[in-house]
């Protein structure tokens, strides 16, 4: 309704503030993708630790990484993670998901 009152279409209103306001608009985007991460950063780090215990079976292996893959869906550029449920490969996720973790944080405090 408000947007029938206002005549707003939120594209065009994004694409006006991409072209006037890019500072501004990228701040925003900052901002959302920083409340994102505060907000499923506690729920990542659980699974991670759960994820990273060497005497858990397969199908609770692959539970973990498609929770952990929903969890980092909304976050820019999530990282692709191997499917094999091998102690080698849950390391290798579980690695590849705390560098991605710190080099967002890092470029969300830039």
């Amino acid at each position: 309704m408000w947007k029938e009152i206002l005549k707003i279409d939120m594209e065009e209103a994004r694409r006006l503030g991409d072209k006037y306001a890019p500072e501004d608009m990228e701040e925003g985007k900052k901002d959302q993708v920083r409340a994102n991460l505060e907000k499923v950063k506690p729920a990542i780090m659980i699974a991670l630790q759960k994820y990273g215990m060497p005497d858990i079976d397969g199908m609770e292996s692959r539970n973990l990484r498609y929770t952990l893959s929903m969890l980092l869906k909304d976050l820019p550029l999530a990282p692709s993670l191997f499917g094999s449920n091998s102690n080698k490969a849950r390391r290798e996720n579980k690695r590849i998901i705390e560098n991605y973790l710190d080099r967002l944080e890092r470029d969300l405090l830039m």
